[in-house]
């Protein structure tokens, strides 16, 4: 039996993980291959299932198969899964599974799509991980702690699991004042003193929030978040004679605070200006993801931005 997962890294690897476990396997029970997978060895420890009793391989393509020079020995260990009997359980982990790959995954057994939630999904799951851990809420909480975590999930389910060790009904003041962090939606002040052309509110804003705790990737991923929506409403300016906050609101699902605040940004934007903003995100991204200095990364940001807007 082969069950894919694809999708969100967290939601996909944790869904994974229940799946084996709702089927009995216990984590002794279970062998994990990634980096350096080969198909002989998938096959010989699928092999090995029957012969020792009740045993489950979790097969991290994402870790095991990089680039161009992963796609042979992928297919390779796909091949190997499609000769294996029907009573050996084995689960796939392929985050970015293309639509090939997962019709693949259904004829031999299951394929599960688990995408990163965003916008108003965003809501509805921390509504969802909040009923699941019986947690009792007002029903402005799961948008509070949306604003709070944005698409930080796997902080966002640890969060869940501590609030529920709480016997209170939870307001979202309460939330505000449990989890003690500023809000995803304050990297709007990071993008108004930039598109402001403020280089040196720019870099007092980062200084801001990296002291009262957030971590330079978290706030640039959140800054993503945000740029997210700017594009989609460049992408309308475009096509659109008009474009209010009302049409903002509607098609990108936010709320009227957030469509005005983006609209505020977007609106001196063309799709060229746009493709040099996100290049230089881009940029940071990779220098944070490659060993250079956080804090040198995100601030060099700040001040490029601020450059970029003051000649604009």
């Amino acid at each position: 039996m082969i069950i894919a997962f694809s999708g969100d890294p967290f939601l996909a690897t944790r869904a994974a993980k229940r799946a084996l476990k709702a089927r009995g396997f216990r984590q002794e029970e279970i062998t994990e291959l990634g980096e350096g997978m080969q198909a002989a060895e998938v096959a010989q420890l699928a092999a090995q299932s029957g012969l020792f009793g009740q045993v489950a391989l979790l097969l991290d393509f994402d870790a095991a198969f990089k680039g161009q020079a992963g796609v042979k020995p992928r297919n390779d260990v796909v091949k190997v899964l499609e000769a294996l009997p029907l009573d050996t359980t084995i689960v796939v982990l392929d985050l970015e599974a293309t639509s090939s790959r997962q019709k693949t995954y259904k004829e031999l057994g299951e394929h599960h799509a688990h995408p990163t939630p965003r916008f108003g999904a965003l809501s509805h799951f921390v509504q969802q991980e909040l009923t699941d851990n019986k947690v009792r809420f007002h029903k402005d909480v799961p948008e509070t702690l949306a604003d709070l975590f944005g698409e930080d999930l796997p902080s966002l389910a640890a969060e869940i699991q501590k609030l529920a060790v709480l016997d209170e009904e939870l307001s979202s003041e309460r939330i505000k004042e449990i989890v003690n962090r500023p809000a995803s939606r304050d990297a709007f002040d990071f993008i108004e003193a930039t598109a402001a052309g403020d280089a040196k509110r720019s870099l007092l804003v980062c200084q801001s929030l990296i002291a009262q705790g957030e971590a330079p990737p978290r706030i640039l991923g959140a800054l993503m978040w945000q740029y997210n929506l700017v594009a989609r409403v460049v992408g309308l300016q475009e096509t659109r004679a008009r474009v209010d906050v009302s049409l903002i609101t509607q098609t990108l699902k936010i709320k009227p605070f957030v469509a005005q605040k983006v609209q505020a940004t977007a609106k001196n934007l063309t799709e060229q200006s746009l493709g040099y903003v996100l290049r230089l995100i881009l940029d940071a991204d990779i220098a944070m993801k490659t060993g250079r200095d956080e804090v040198h990364a995100l601030e060099e940001l700040a001040l490029k931005l601020a450059l970029f807007y003051a000649k604009a």
